[in-house]
């Protein structure tokens, strides 16, 4: 008689038997807990990576349509469409890269423009003229001084002949303050871009801010060093904040308020006989700084450094530009020399870049768009703009 096989597996062979799912199941259940994981919570989730694509490209000093990706368009308004070059040209445009006005400067001829106005002046002249961003006249005015327009609001600031004086004026010309002089020269100034109030730095060492209104908030001194003189100024985007690089022997950061108490300072341990690109802003809440190798970041509520960009990997060491324009969640930022720039888009929240590329030329502007993930780059040979996308609307 045939004899039955067992289907019960004897408790002393089960250790010899591995069957297929049971041999895997371990590195099986491994590898769906780590990609979970990754999921929920990894920084660069699958729904939330990104990638950077140029939309469209288009040359400063022609009326041409601009190379475009044809499956994106910019979504958002940004507040610096417009590009001009002493003795060259004012060029205005739309998001789309599409010429709304170009016109050519003659010999000698500067300006000094935003959105709304441009002013056409001589660097050894006696007149300025004033038009709208359609080449309409709006005013002119015999004067030897030097115009500096607010970037996005409704001031300008004139500078007098010899760049000793200052005085705030609105867009009808008429004047708001009374002439304001510290020191023999003014080294450096800067518009708060969404108010129009201003800050001027002199060589005394002094530093002056004008609200928009036209009054003088605060005159103070900067911390002594053994050479005071204010390098570089910088106010946040509203006004809520002032910062300076002074001083030689020893050379210090420092960070204001509105009304010219001091927040922070620190000694950066640099000693540099030149003017030092920085920048401030409220929206990021950071404070930024060009040093020889790196872009130093620093927190605005107590000075404590947030992080360091290298840029020696660009070839970058010793620039002596910086550009910069920043968000809450992202900042672009731009270093250059030589005629040649790098350009960093980077992550506030994560702390890391998440895009770089190099640019044949000086970058004059950068801007972020009213959608927050949209770039333009103006460099005095082409405008670039970028769009920050999922991955998924790449690929499909």
């Amino acid at each position: 008689m045939k004899e039955n096989k067992k289907l019960i597996i004897e408790k002393e062979n089960i250790h010899k038997i591995e069957p297929f799912f049971i041999k895997y199941l371990t590195i099986i259940s491994s590898i769906i807990f780590i990609l979970l994981f990754i999921f929920l919570f990894g920084k660069n989730r699958l729904n939330e990576e990104y990638n950077i694509i140029n939309i469209w490209n288009k040359s400063n000093y022609n009326y041409e349509m601009p190379s475009h990706d044809n499956n994106f368009n910019i979504e958002g308004e940004f507040n610096h469409n417009f590009f001009t070059k002493s003795e060259s040209m004012i060029h205005y445009f739309n998001k789309d890269g599409i010429t709304t006005f170009y016109t050519n400067l003659q010999r000698g001829e500067l300006a000094s423009l935003n959105n709304e106005i441009f002013i056409i002046y001589k660097r050894y002249g006696n007149y300025i003229d004033a038009y709208n961003n359609n080449g309409l006249i709006l005013w002119k005015t015999n004067t030897s001084i030097y115009p500096e327009i607010s970037p996005y609001a409704n001031r300008i600031i004139y500078h007098s002949s010899d760049n000793s004086k200052i005085q705030m004026f609105d867009f009808d010309n008429n004047y708001l303050s009374s002439h304001i002089q510290y020191g023999e020269i003014v080294t450096d100034g800067a518009f708060a871009k969404n108010t129009g109030d201003y800050i001027a730095g002199f060589s005394s060492g002094d530093i002056a801010y004008i609200n928009r209104n036209g009054t003088l908030d605060f005159a103070i001194s900067s911390i002594l060093s053994e050479i005071n003189i204010i390098k570089s100024v910088a106010i946040s985007e509203y006004g809520s904040f002032a910062l300076s690089i002074s001083g030689i022997r020893a050379e210090y950061i420092s960070l204001y308020n509105s009304k010219g108490g001091t927040l922070w300072y620190l000694d950066t341990g640099l000693n540099r006989r030149r003017h030092v690109s920085a920048y401030v802003s409220e929206k990021s809440m950071t404070a930024f700084m060009l040093s020889d190798r790196n872009i130093i970041l620093y927190n605005l509520n107590n000075g404590k450094e947030k992080d360091r960009i290298n840029i020696e990997k660009y070839n970058m060491q010793n620039a002596i530009n910086m550009k910069l324009n920043s968000e809450t969640n992202t900042t672009i930022m731009s270093v250059s020399k030589e005629g040649k720039s790098a350009v960093i888009i980077y992550d506030n929240k994560l702390k890391e870049i998440i895009y770089e590329n190099f640019i044949d030329g000086w970058i004059y502007h950068l801007d972020i768009s009213s959608e927050k993930n949209e770039y333009m780059i103006v460099s005095d040979k082409n405008i670039y703009t970028y769009k920050r996308v999922k991955l998924w609307q790449k690929i499909f």
